[in-house]
C-alpha cells in the first residue's frame, strides 16, 4: 500500500514538473512573440512583477518605461479610463513624443542654406557658395568687389614737383615714370576684384587658400599705373593639427602689424592708412613668398607668429632679380599678441556691439637682408622698384643694396560700439655701400569709430604721420580722414564715405621748395563679399 501511494506521488509529481515545464515553454514563447510584436507592452507586464516583488524601484519602472517605448516597435502604455467621464484617457506621450519645436534659422543657418544630397556630399551657403564630401574634401568659392568714386582736388604745388621718389610718387631716375596728378581729379574705377578659393582636402586641418585680384588702383604696384590685370596673390596651405603650432606655407600676407595683417575687406575706411602701407617689413608688398609658424588665436590668450621668406613681394623671388651675392638672403618676421580683455579679433570697428571691454596688444619684428634697391643695372627689377615707391618709400631706391629693420607696436580696444585702434613703427636702414646713405624712416596712425545706430551707422577718425627719412627736416606726410559707414550686412556688404587732408611738407614732394602739397580728397565705396 505504501509502495502504490509513493508511487502515485512520483507519478504526479513528475506530471507536475512536465506541465510546469510546458507552461514555461508555453509562456517564453509567448513572451518572446509578444516582445517581437510590442516590446513595450512586454516590458511593462515584465516590470510590474518587478516592482511588486520589491526588486526595482518606482523611478527605476518609469524609467524602464520610457526606454521601452524609445525602442523601435515601441508604442504608447495602454489606454485607461477616465474614471471622472467613463470615456478612454488619451496616454500622456513620453518627452521623445512630444513635438519637436521648430529649428530657429539664426542658430542653425544650415537648416536653409545646406543641401544633402546624399552619400555625404553637401553643397550650400557659408560666406560663399560652398561643396563638401563628408569630412575629406571641402571647396568654397567667394567674390569680392569694392566699386570706388574719388574727387581729388589739389594746391597749386602740384605741378611743381621737384623730388619724384617722394611719396605718392615714384623715381626721379626715368626707369619708372612718375605719377602726376592734375590739380582736380574725379575718377570712377573698380577699386579691387577678388575672386577666391578656399577649404580643405583630405581631412579638416589641411586647409587650403587661393586668391586672384584683377584691380584698378591709381598706387598700384603693377607696372603701367592703373592698368587692371588678373594677378595670382594668394596661394598657402595651413596644417592645424597642431593648435599650437599650426604651419601656413606658400604665399600669403605676413604676420606683421595689425591692419596690414587684416583683409581690405573689414576696414573702417575705404582704404588702409597710408603709415601702414608704407612700414611693411619688405617695403615693397604686405605680402611675400615663404612659411610660417603660429598660434591659434581662437584657442589661447597669447600667441606668436615667425615666418621666413623670399623678402621681394608676391609672384617673384631674388633668383628672378639676378641679384649677384645676395640671392640667398631671406626676411624674418615674427609677432607676438595678447588678448588682455575678451577677443578683440583684427576685424575693424566694434560691429559686435561688445557688451563687456575687448582689449589686445601687439609687437612685431621684421629684418629684410640684402634688398636690391637700385633702379637700373644688376639685380634691379622695376617691379621692386615700382611697389617700393608706390607705398611711400621712395626715398629708399638707388641706395644700392640695404639691410632694413622693421619694428611696429600696436592696441585695438571695444567696448559698446566704441572702437579705438593705434600702430607705431620705426625702420632701420643700414646701407652696404658707403657712398650711399639714407636715414631711418618713423610714423604712426590713430583710429577711432562709434555707431550712433548700434551694428548699422557708424562714424569714424584717423591721423597718420610718416618722417620717411630722418635725416632731412621739413619732409612730414600727414593724413586726417573722416567719414560714415552703413553696414547693410556687417563688413560683408557695406558703403563707406571718407574725406580725408594729405599734406606733403617742405621738402617732401618738392625738396627744397617752399610749398607744401595738399590734397583734399573725398571718396564713396561700397563693399560686397559673397
Amino acid at each position: 500500500m505504501k509502495g502504490a501511494v509513493r508511487m502515485a506521488h512520483v507519478t504526479f509529481a513528475g506530471q507536475v514538473r512536465r506541465a510546469r515545464e510546458r507552461w514555461t515553454a508555453a509562456l517564453l514563447a509567448a513572451g518572446v512573440i509578444l516582445v517581437l510584436w510590442d516590446p513595450a507592452v512586454a516590458a511593462d507586464a515584465a516590470l510590474k512583477f518587478l516592482l511588486k516583488k520589491g526588486i526595482i524601484t518606482q523611478s527605476e519602472y518609469d524609467e524602464a518605461i520610457r526606454d521601452a517605448e524609445r525602442a523601435p516597435g515601441g508604442s504608447q502604455p495602454p489606454v485607461v479610463p477616465d474614471t471622472s467621464t467613463g470615456q478612454p484617457a488619451a496616454a500622456k506621450p513620453s518627452e521623445a513624443q512630444q513635438p519637436t519645436a521648430k529649428a530657429d534659422p539664426a542658430k542653425t543657418p544650415d537648416s536653409d542654406t545646406t543641401v544633402d544630397l546624399g552619400k555625404g556630399i553637401k553643397f550650400g551657403y557659408d560666406r560663399g557658395i560652398y561643396t563638401q564630401f563628408k569630412d575629406t574634401f571641402r571647396l568654397k568659392i567667394r567674390l569680392r568687389i569694392q566699386p570706388r568714386f574719388t574727387d581729388s582736388h589739389f594746391n597749386t604745388a602740384y605741378n611743381t614737383i621737384g623730388d619724384s621718389k617722394n611719396f605718392p610718387l615714384v623715381s626721379s631716375t626715368g626707369a619708372i615714370t612718375p605719377l602726376k596728378h592734375g590739380e582736380s581729379v574725379d575718377v570712377f574705377g573698380v577699386h579691387r576684384v577678388r575672386l577666391v578659393f578656399e577649404g580643405f582636402a583630405f581631412n579638416p586641418e589641411t586647409e587650403y587658400f587661393v586668391q586672384f585680384r584683377s584691380d584698378t588702383n591709381d598706387a598700384t604696384t603693377q607696372q603701367g599705373g592703373s592698368r587692371s590685370t588678373a594677378q595670382l596673390y594668394d596661394a598657402y596651405l595651413t596644417l592645424k593639427q597642431i593648435p599650437w603650432a599650426n604651419l601656413r606655407i606658400g604665399q600669403f600676407r605676413t604676420h606683421f602689424g595689425r591692419q596690414e595683417f587684416q583683409s581690405s575687406a573689414f576696414l573702417q575706411f575705404v582704404d588702409r592708412n597710408f603709415v601702414a602701407e608704407a612700414f611693411v617689413p619688405n617695403v615693397i608688398d604686405r605680402r611675400d613668398q615663404g612659411v610660417t609658424f603660429f598660434s591659434d588665436q581662437t584657442k589661447y590668450p597669447i600667441n606668436y607668429a615667425m615666418g621666413v621668406f623670399n623678402g621681394v613681394g608676391i609672384n617673384i623671388n631674388r633668383l628672378g632679380l639676378n641679384t649677384p651675392g645676395n640671392a640667398n638672403e631671406l626676411m624674418y618676421v615674427g609677432r607676438i599678441t595678447a588678448d588682455l580683455l575678451g577677443k578683440p579679433g583684427y576685424p575693424e570697428g566694434d560691429l559686435k556691439n561688445s557688451q563687456t571691454p575687448q582689449l589686445a596688444v601687439g609687437a612685431s619684428y621684421g629684418y629684410n637682408g640684402g634688398l636690391q634697391t637700385n633702379t637700373t643695372g644688376a639685380g634691379s627689377s622695376n617691379q621692386v622698384s615700382t611697389a617700393i615707391a608706390s607705398l611711400g618709400n621712395g626715398r629708399l631706391l638707388n641706395q644700392g643694396v640695404v639691410n632694413i629693420g622693421t619694428t611696429g607696436l600696436d592696441f585695438v580696444f571695444k567696448y559698446k560700439g566704441l572702437s579705438l585702434q593705434a600702430e607705431g613703427f620705426v625702420r632701420n636702414v643700414d646701407t652696404r655701400e658707403s657712398a650711399h646713405r639714407v636715414g631711418n624712416a618713423t610714423g604712426y596712425y590713430v583710429q577711432g569709430g562709434y555707431f550712433l545706430i548700434p551694428t548699422k551707422l557708424e562714424v569714424v577718425g584717423r591721423y597718420g604721420s610718416m618722417d620717411p627719412d630722418t635725416q632731412l627736416g621739413h619732409d612730414m606726410i600727414t593724413s586726417t580722414v573722416g567719414g560714415l559707414n552703413w553696414y547693410f550686412n556687417g563688413h560683408e556688404n557695406k558703403l563707406q564715405f571718407d574725406y580725408g587732408v594729405i599734406t606733403t611738407r617742405l621738402g617732401g614732394a618738392d625738396v627744397g621748395g617752399n610749398v607744401s602739397l595738399i590734397e583734399n580728397r573725398a571718396r564713396l565705396q561700397y563693399t560686397i563679399v559673397f
